[in-house]
């Protein structure tokens, strides 16, 4: 339950609920005794600003800060007595204090479950058919932030929503021969589901320890995912030039390996040579000595006669993330933040047979604790990750095609490598309390901490 400090409960008031918990969109009456006769009251719901806690590359879980809002007002009758009925609204899972509040005076107080609730749409359709897979009610706290998602009884990732306020979302493709498939859901923080969550100190009754769905895959041709390009990030335009000093433009300031780039510059010496660099980060976590920013050359160009230019370039094969593009002549010199995005080099286009080798090549992958890794899933069961800091953000992963033959799907997704997980509800050490969320594909990708980073979904032939 949220900590309550610095109220004043001045009323002996009591606060219910019928029903005692329930799922968002639930219809609640609660049912207020111990008022004064004929005064107004509020009904106060306590939630939570939570985000994700990110900085200079590195990950330290989860913050939030305590928000309340106003679910009604309450009339109390001459007994002191008072009902309203509310919808539980879309917010995060678990325990949440619902006040009643008068003059910032609190005259009761209960507490209130929002279930986690899980829904998928449609629930048939050929091989591919893109699943929605809904979850609400999910919370923010350690102990409450994991979701699992197995299909087929096979691990499939986890589901957080930490950014989108208690609901998530992830999309996966139908998979598997015809027939029904079953999808479940399990909480932990943890590598894979605790089992056994109505045995844990922290469980709660109202919140049900696994909820799943049947998906039935019909015959008939598989369903085509978008193109590899269309799955990209779209890019960012560029910004036009200040209006004094020097001063560096592009048409983009995003975009994936080998996108062309044209670079425009203003306020610099008239006929003079400018040269252009770009920022890069270098090194690895494993080696013991770290990582050190360098500059990289892109070229020369000469400025005209007022002092402007245009260059044309394209994306650097480099590591995903921000890069800074800086133009100098002398003394003068300007920049510009350039995002480098991910993006598929290579995968299966032909036919593989049983037993086949398969290649996946993916460009654009990042450097810090947060992007440096994608996770792969086959067939919506993980099976690892490739990362990319060493490589300057190229992974090359090499697997062996499925023995069944039809449409099969590989899915990448990004995922947190390392980092402290600190947060509410989290324990004094999380190595020693055998939990963590790191290196587990984000199913729910939206919510990706700090980088924006696409998944791919992957379709091909075995046979």
């Amino acid at each position: 339950m949220l900590a309550v400090t610095g109220m004043a409960f001045a009323q002996d008031g009591k606060l219910s609920f019928s029903p005692a918990s329930g799922s968002v969109g639930t219809s609640v009456t609660a049912t207020a005794s111990g008022l004064r006769p004929g005064q107004a009251y509020d009904l106060v719901w306590a939630s939570a600003d939570a985000a994700w806690n990110a900085a200079d590359g590195e990950f330290y879980g989860v913050t939030a800060e305590e928000t309340r809002s106003t679910l009604g007002q309450l009339a109390a009758d001459a007994q002191g007595n008072a009902t309203l009925t509310f919808t539980v609204p879309e917010d995060y899972g678990y325990m949440h204090n619902v006040f009643v509040s008068q003059g910032g005076e609190e005259a009761a107080r209960q507490g209130f479950v929002v279930a986690p609730s899980l829904s998928i749409s449609p629930t048939s359709g050929p091989p591919g058919t893109p699943i929605t897979v809904t979850l609400t009610g999910v919370g923010y706290r350690f102990w409450e932030l994991v979701w699992h998602l197995l299909y087929d009884g096979a691990h499939s990732g986890w589901i957080s929503a930490i950014t989108t306020k208690g609901t998530a979302t992830a999309i996966i493709p139908a998979t598997g021969p015809v027939g029904l498939h079953s999808l479940q859901v399990l909480s932990g923080t943890h590598p894979v589901p605790y089992l056994n969550q109505q045995q844990a100190p922290i469980y709660l009754p109202q919140v049900p320890t696994v909820m799943g769905a049947l998906f039935e895959v019909t015959d008939g041709p598989a369903v085509a995912w978008p193109s590899f390009g269309e799955q990209e990030l779209p890019r960012q335009p560029g910004t036009q030039a200040r209006d004094t000093g020097a001063a560096l433009m592009a048409d983009f300031l995003s975009g994936t390996v080998g996108s062309p780039v044209k670079l425009s510059g203003v306020g610099f010496p008239a006929g003079a040579a400018i040269d252009l660099s770009f920022s890069a980060v270098r090194g690895n976590r494993l080696s013991g000595k770290g990582w050190d920013e360098t500059q990289l050359p892109l070229g020369t160009v000469t400025a005209d006669s007022k002092g402007a230019f245009e260059y044309s370039l394209t994306t650097p094969d480099d590591l995903g993330g921000s890069h800074t593009i800086t133009a100098t002549s002398g003394d003068v010199s300007a920049d510009l933040v350039y995002t480098i995005t991910a993006s598929i080099a290579a995968a299966p286009t032909a036919p593989v047979e049983p037993g086949g080798d398969i290649t996946v090549t993916i460009k654009g992958v990042g450097w810090t604790e947060t992007a440096n890794i994608f996770t792969l899933l086959l067939d919506n069961g993980y099976i690892g990750y490739g990362c990319g800091f060493n490589s300057k953000g190229t992974v090359t992963i090499n697997l062996k095609a499925p023995a069944r033959s039809g449409t099969h799907f590989i899915s990448l997704y990004p995922a947190i490598y390392q980092g402290d997980l600190a947060g509410p509800g989290a324990p004094p050490n999380t190595a020693t309390a055998n939990a963590t969320y790191l290196q587990l594909p984000m199913l729910n990708y939206q919510d990706h901490p700090v980088e924006e980073i696409p998944a791919f979904q992957i379709a091909f032939e075995v046979k």
